[in-house]
């Protein structure tokens, strides 16, 4: 399997970014490296990219598993270390999950641990 995204040079440091010909977004760099304050960071994307995973799968077994869910939320939080601009390395990931069930019971709480085992299991970010 391969993807692939693109990433065109707008004005100053902002990019738009685009996936199969459509712009999803337009990016800046965090104001630290000179970027526009309020606006989504390459690596904003990127912890988001990195959520939807988690959640695709969840969904995918929850619903394989006959569990009912009214929401969830995924959130990806990304720890950077920043030696300099030569060396920029993400040093961690990690998940916090929001599930919602429609039948809020023991059963199926144990049921929403295991299908987040399993997603964490299989999840091709792990």
């Amino acid at each position: 399997m391969n993807y692939e995204g693109t990433a065109t040079w707008k004005s100053g440091v902002e990019c738009d970014l685009a996936i199969k010909g459509k712009n999803i977004a337009t990016v800046s760099p965090p104001p630290s490296f000179g970027g526009k304050e309020g606006m989504c960071s390459p690596e904003d994307i990127f912890a988001a990219a990195l959520a939807s995973p988690m959640n695709t799968l969840f969904l995918l077994i929850a619903r394989n598993s006959k569990l009912d869910l009214k929401k969830l939320h995924t959130k990806a939080k990304l720890t950077m270390n920043v030696e300099g601009m030569e060396k920029l390395i993400f040093t961690d990931v990690h998940f916090t999950m929001s599930v919602g069930l429609q039948t809020d019971n023991e059963r199926d709480r144990k049921k929403a641990h295991t299908v987040y085992d399993m997603a964490q299991k299989i999840c091709p970010i792990r």
